[in-house]
């Protein structure tokens, strides 16, 4: 399902991209509690796209620091110190473990991808883009083989990842750009449009879920007009 969130603007300020982190970590976090409650775990995945990769990445040639990922970084810590606060109760221990975890590494809960990282001889840099690329089981894993949190769940992009990837526990995506063409606006909605599988690996197909979709004002009538298509094409009685 889909779950629209827009927003108005003439400029992707600093700030309002500010808002938009905000409330797709809002979102996230909301839909992940439920998730991380199931009998069976499922690891919530959240997509940013953004157009800048020295937002995200130091430019190491000017010392530049990412305004973006340092945003986010503080945000994130944030959230995740009021939500521990209102985790009281014992069912909430698990969750509760893996947000002190969360908050213990913060660099660690997120990672990004952009083209440039092919021609990157950093080892860290190397690690993420095959984690996200290549170790999909590894990646929607809540723990690792040796019993640790695995907290990366935060994924950061300039355009759509490569041609075939294919993740389905993403339940946010939030886009800090504008596309182009509809082609690419199908091509990164369709990231967050697949059933999401459990800790197991099971593909859940008898349940509904909903894709918190965050973008501004120009792509409004694209999501618009997506989710209309979409429910002229189900059964009866079945709506978006």
């Amino acid at each position: 399902k889909y779950q629209g969130e827009g927003f108005s603007t003439d400029i992707y300020s600093s700030s309002y991209q500010e808002q938009m982190l905000r409330l797709a970590i809002e979102r996230h976090f909301e839909t992940e509690k439920a998730n991380f409650e199931r009998p069976f775990k499922i690891k919530t995945l959240a997509l940013f796209f953004i157009d800048d990769i020295h937002s995200y990445r130091k430019d190491e040639k000017t010392g530049k620091e990412p305004y973006l990922k340092n945003s986010f970084e503080k945000l994130l810590l944030e959230k995740i110190e009021s939500e521990v606060a209102k985790l009281t109760e014992e069912k909430d221990e698990g969750y509760k473990a893996y947000l002190l975890a969360t908050k213990a590494d913060i660099p660690a809960c997120h990672a990004g991808y952009f083209s440039q990282d092919n021609s990157d001889s950093d080892e860290e840099i190397a690690k993420e883009v095959n984690e996200i690329l290549f170790e999909k089981k590894k990646l929607l894993s809540i723990k690792t083989a040796d019993g640790k949190f695995n907290t990366r769940r935060f994924l950061f992009s300039k355009w759509t990842l490569k041609e075939g990837w294919d993740n389905p526990n993403v339940f946010t995506i939030a886009k800090l750009r504008s596309s182009g063409s509809d082609i690419s606006k199908l091509q990164e909605v369709g990231r967050g449009l697949r059933l999401p599988v459990d800790e197991y690996g099971n593909r859940i197909s008898n349940e509904d879920f909903k894709l918190n979709y965050i973008v501004d004002f120009t792509e409004s009538d694209f999501a618009e007009q997506l989710v209309k298509q979409i429910n002229e094409e189900l059964p009866v009685g079945f709506i978006l």
